[in-house]
């Protein structure tokens, strides 16, 4: 898999959660950002390619002279999680690239520790997940679940409570609900919502409110928990 971008370039080749074939450099670039990348890509086969080639590998000509050629991202591991305050979101059916990029954004941007997903198989397609993220699936804890009830009660058993959004009778308002030190927000799809599996572990529900009867896109949902949660901690 071919990835462009400075940004994201750098942040694969910083956080080192993929095996990485080959670092691409365009012959031209000589300044300090091209050391940079050349410093932090110690170990690895690092070539310089004409802008023709480079736009040739990349499939596009908006790479900035940075590719780097690398596999599917490797799982986090529970173990790596912090004790004391945690912020974790779970999303559930949210498999478009650029969606699920656009949510690893907002939650890195918020103060957000990590995220769990179902192991989606993105194929070619994740490079557009990484640029589209400009680089925060690198720099996110991310667990990959086969088994999103099984993990749920691990995150459980690590003291963490678990707040789905969800509306029904015995949900809080957002407004109104007091975010503890260490909890793991969980959002659905917008088609299908949570599955059974996540929302019979919740341990409360909380809904958005407001007006409008058009139900919000899962990126819109996840950037009004993932604010809130800021301006509560202060992060």
């Amino acid at each position: 898999m071919i990835v462009s971008g400075k940004i994201s370039v750098k942040a694969i080749l910083k956080e080192r959660k993929r095996d990485i074939a080959c670092v691409y450099i365009l012959d031209k670039h000589r300044d300090p950002e091209s050391r940079y990348v050349e410093s932090i890509s110690k170990g690895l086969k690092v070539i310089r390619k004409t802008r023709p080639e480079m736009d040739e590998l990349a499939g596009n000509t908006s790479h900035g002279g940075y590719l780097v050629d690398c596999e599917k991202r490797n799982n986090d591991d529970f173990k790596q999680l912090k004790k004391g305050s945690l912020s974790l979101m779970l999303v559930e059916g949210v498999s478009d690239p650029f969606n699920l990029g656009e949510i690893c954004r907002t939650i890195l941007a918020m103060g957000f520790d990590g995220i769990i997903t179902p192991n989606y198989d993105f194929y070619e397609h994740e490079a557009k997940l990484i640029r589209a993220s400009a680089g925060a699936s690198e720099h996110l804890w991310w667990y990959q679940s086969n088994d999103l009830e099984k993990d749920v009660k691990k995150i459980k058993d690590l003291d963490v409570v678990i707040a789905s959004a969800h509306r029904g009778d015995e949900s809080y308002s957002l407004t109104e609900y007091r975010m503890p030190d260490r909890i793991c927000i969980c959002l659905g799809g917008a088609l299908r919502g949570l599955s059974r599996k996540v929302l019979d572990q919740s341990d409360v529900n909380v809904r958005i409110d407001y007006d409008a009867r058009v139900s919000l896109s899962s990126v819109g949902a996840c950037s009004v928990f993932a604010y809130e949660h800021y301006r509560q901690k202060g992060v």
